[in-house]
């Protein structure tokens, strides 16, 4: 890990915390909100890291004592979460990267007060050595209420140079009390050409590759990484074979598809395969080549739906789909919500 630099993307907010940092104004409560994996979490270890460096400079020099400690706890971290899950306890879940850094992870489904308590402790003590004291809360959103009002004294009446960072990719479900005593640093997905050029010259990908994982990614680096390319093959040839089953005329092809998409382990990574191809044959309907679509392997079936009375409805229903997945990441009724959408397939779209 390095600085703020070498973060991927995010040049406005990675130019906000370093001159905050720099001139020592750093909010004692940041709220980093955004989309999942887009590095909300990487920027917020690296703003801490650059908060405790003992360069004062705006930016984690990795060198000093200090960096390097933090380094330490943040290589110990596989370590202390086997040991959290195999215990159970809330407090487990509390992990200390250095005297003056706290990490929290949900234990495991949700942040308990048990573990705010100790956070509420941490934030009232001096510095250890470093001048600051730093506290990272991940999935923020998992906060019970009691445990997010035993936070609020402490967004409150902040000690002296405390710093509170809360992550969430649902600032929505967050107290309103919590969201209105922090400073809001909303982060949006990153470009596809940037995730492509990371995936290719970090990560070691064929251009084929890196275009089909940062098309499909949504913005996030991280789902990139992550992404399996042959269960998303295996997944786009069975979705393709609903497709192709009259889908459009037949209400009972249109509930197998509803069905099948709610027993899959991942509706949502489903949805997002579905969308690609939707959107693939509505540009086929608009006399793109074969070659030039995203899953141009598969270009001649893809064809072949576009010339298909689905060719006519594939944008609207794309649209749905993404509609969907947002609803389904929520609380929606899965198997309702599905239902809803195969119904788009002859019809305007929920």
């Amino acid at each position: 890990m390095a600085g703020l630099a070498d973060v991927v993307g995010h040049e406005r907010l990675k130019r906000l915390l370093a001159r905050a940092i720099r001139q020592r104004r750093l909010p004692h409560a940041l709220l980093l909100a955004g989309p999942e994996g887009v590095g909300k979490r990487v920027l917020g270890l690296v703003a801490v890291r650059a908060l405790l460096c003992e360069r004062r400079d705006g930016d984690a020099c990795d060198q000093c004592a200090t960096c390097r400690r933090v380094l330490r706890g943040l290589g110990s971290l596989p370590e202390l979460r086997t040991r959290a899950e195999k215990e159970g306890e809330p407090e487990l879940f509390n992990y200390r990267l250095h005297p003056d850094v706290l990490l929290i992870e949900p234990s495991p489904r949700e942040i308990r007060i048990d573990q705010v308590r100790l956070v509420v402790q941490e934030l009232a003590r001096r510095s250890f050595d470093s001048g600051a004291r730093a506290v990272l809360l991940d999935d923020a959103h998992l906060l019970r209420t009691e445990a997010a009002n035993a936070l609020l004294k402490s967004l409150e009446e902040p000690p002296p140079g405390t710093h509170l960072f809360l992550i969430t990719a649902s600032p929505e479900a967050l107290l309103p009390t919590i969201r209105s005593r922090c400073q809001t640093l909303r982060f949006g997905g990153l470009p596809t050409a940037l995730l492509i050029d990371h995936l290719r010259q970090r990560a070691g990908l064929d251009a084929d590759e890196a275009r089909l994982r940062a098309a499909l990614a949504g913005g996030s680096l991280g789902a990139a990484l992550q992404f399996e390319s042959d269960e998303y093959r295996e997944r786009r040839d069975e979705l393709l074979g609903l497709l192709e089953s009259r889908l459009v005329s037949d209400l009972g092809a249109r509930l197998a598809l509803a069905e099948r998409l709610a027993d899959w382990d991942d509706p949502a990574g489903a949805l997002t395969t579905l969308r690609s191809l939707l959107r693939d044959v509505a540009a086929l309907r608009s006399g793109a080549q074969p070659g030039a679509v995203l899953n141009a392997d598969a270009g001649e079936r893809l064809s072949q739906l576009a010339q298909a009375p689905l060719g006519q409805r594939a944008i609207a229903v794309a649209d749905a789909a993404g509609w969907t997945r947002q609803a389904l990441r929520g609380n929606a009724n899965p198997l309702l919500a599905l239902d809803r959408l195969v119904a788009g397939f002859a019809g305007p779209p929920p």
